[in-house]
């Protein structure tokens, strides 16, 4: 029967391991945290005038229901740049 090759053992040793170094962004700036809370909160006013008002608002009736698009897009927006707040 023929006799199987004897495997080479691995070594015990790791290799240096080169050390990796992350640079961290800096924080955001003041206006950031700032602008997050304005667009939330016109967002929310928005859609809170569009429903109390009954669209009995000038300037706001004309648009109909895209008040509830603009309201909620403020809203969204400010979600998008509360993603780049570090």
């Amino acid at each position: 029967m023929p006799v199987s090759r004897r495997r080479k053992k691995k070594s015990t040793t790791s290799p240096p391991q080169v050390a990796q170094v992350r640079k961290h962004k800096p924080p955001s700036p003041p206006w950031v945290g700032v602008m997050i809370l304005a667009l939330f909160a016109i967002g929310v006013i928005w859609l809170l005038v569009y429903y109390f008002s009954n669209g009995n608002v000038p300037g706001l009736d004309s648009l109909g229901a895209w008040n509830i698009l603009i309201g909620f897009g403020f809203v969204v927006v400010g979600l998008g740049v509360a993603t780049q707040w570090r």
